[in-house]
């Protein structure tokens, strides 16, 4: 896991928008109606992480209207931890396991189906942080294995080590099913019907 210093810092600004409406004028030709909007006086937090050579590892610019007891640290804090919470929708949806097309028309059903994804993200985001000796390698098998693509500047993704898990649990499933004499067999059956071999 990387090691960042957090740095925070803000300033007072008023916010002025303006409201625009638009309507249809005599001649039936649409035109845009403006009217000043309220100024609203709230806290423009930058929080910034940096690595220990100086590198920018991430940025955010926050407007808040938390009063002045709480510390723009703090806020950033809070945005540092919904960040990880982000990070996990985006895997429930998006990036690993597709929320929206599950089919499940009971809350119990879904709830189940959530129990087991989310014991699923933990077990990645363990592998994720692992400083053990052999943990570097065990996520770059994962990733060979989710045959995603990944930047050149990264080891890996949390999406690509989850569907590497994926791929390698499945893996353990049919080696409990089938010997390795039967694969090879299997293989061998596959190139046949495809004309090449594989």
């Amino acid at each position: 896991m990387q090691k960042v210093k957090i740095f925070v810092n803000e300033i007072e600004v008023n916010i002025r928008r303006d409201a625009t409406k638009s309507v249809l004028d005599e001649d039936g030709k649409r035109k845009t109606i403006f009217t000043a909007g309220k100024s609203i006086k709230a806290r423009f937090v930058v929080e910034r992480l940096v690595d220990e050579d100086n590198n920018i590892v991430a940025q955010w610019m926050l407007l808040s209207n938390v009063p002045k007891e709480v510390t723009a640290t703090t806020i950033g804090t809070w945005y540092y931890h919904r960040w990880k919470i982000e990070s996990y929708f985006k895997l429930l949806k998006s990036s690993g396991f597709n929320l929206e097309s599950w089919q499940q028309e009971t809350p119990m059903a879904l709830f189940r189906r959530l129990l087991v994804v989310s014991y699923a993200t933990l077990f990645v985001w363990k592998i994720e942080r692992s400083e053990e000796k052999n943990a570097p390698a065990v996520r770059k098998f994962l990733v060979q294995l989710s045959g995603r693509l990944i930047e050149k500047n990264k080891e890996f993704t949390t999406p690509a080590l989850l569907s590497g898990l994926w791929v390698f649990m499945k893996m353990m499933n049919v080696l409990s099913i089938y010997d390795v004499e039967s694969l090879f067999a299997f293989k061998e059956q596959i190139g046949d019907m495809m004309g090449m071999e594989l």
